[in-house]
């Protein structure tokens, strides 16, 4: 699926969905829980943004891609609930020449699960590639990290986990890194929805709560996010 014709010159950065409840494209699964696989145009490498509550519907939604397990260089964990981490499991089976990135607070427990593999645990805003950042670990009660795409516009591509540190904390924490127009990813219980007027794109979806409110406030930028559909930027 292509965005608007707006975005076709850009192309740093082609994300397909592979996790998401909800609908899905001819031949692919949805199940709950949420995962995005970015491909850099810039370094030519795929990045795995969290890997859903399913290693099997994980791995069949990217046999459908024709992507294989191999070819994924980095693995960005928001946060430590199963729905966004349990497809690792399958992943470092068949991959485990990994980069694994989760909040600070998760190293360990993600060292001893995953030795084979190169795990970083996350404190502050941090490039881990060309144009791709990482918040580090936001919140209080819960630890949760966001992925920032730039392209060359300087235009930013925001991920999400399930926004538990809250819309406004995760936004101010990449001062500098671009103007973000687009959000991609499950903004829970969030109800202050300011921070989005500035947006032109909003892919609310897995743990989003007020997807019916959103939809009314912004009919034009509102996307239904599918499983299997390619978002070009």
């Amino acid at each position: 699926m292509q965005i608007t014709e707006k975005y076709l010159d850009l192309e740093n950065f082609y994300i397909n969905i592979l996790f998401n409840q909800g609908k899905s494209l001819e031949g692919f699964i949805s199940s709950f829980g949420f995962a995005a696989l970015i491909y850099n145009v810039e370094t030519g490498s795929y990045i795995l943004f969290d890997t859903g509550s399913d290693g099997d519907v994980l791995l069949h939604n990217l046999s459908q891609l024709r992507i294989d397990v191999a070819d994924i260089s980095k693995v960005v964990i928001s946060h430590n609930h199963p729905e966004h981490t349990k497809g690792l499991e399958n992943i470092y089976d068949a991959n485990n020449d990994l980069e694994i990135y989760v909040p600070v607070e998760n190293q360990i427990t993600y060292n001893r699960k995953y030795p084979l593999s190169k795990v970083y645990g996350v404190s502050e805003v941090t490039e881990i590639e060309k144009n791709v950042y990482l918040t580090g670990q936001l919140g209080n009660y819960l630890k949760e990290q966001s992925l920032l795409l730039k392209t060359r516009e300087d235009k930013g591509i925001l991920l999400v986990g399930c926004c538990h540190p809250g819309l406004n904390e995760i936004f101010n924490a990449f001062p500098n890194r671009g103007n973000i127009e687009v959000i991609i990813g499950g903004l829970h219980n969030t109800r202050v929805f300011s921070t989005l007027n500035s947006l032109k794109f909003i892919g609310a979806c897995h743990c989003t709560k007020y997807n019916d409110i959103l939809k009314v406030k912004y009919p034009e930028k509102y996307h239904e996010i599918k499983v299997g559909e390619e978002l070009l930027f």
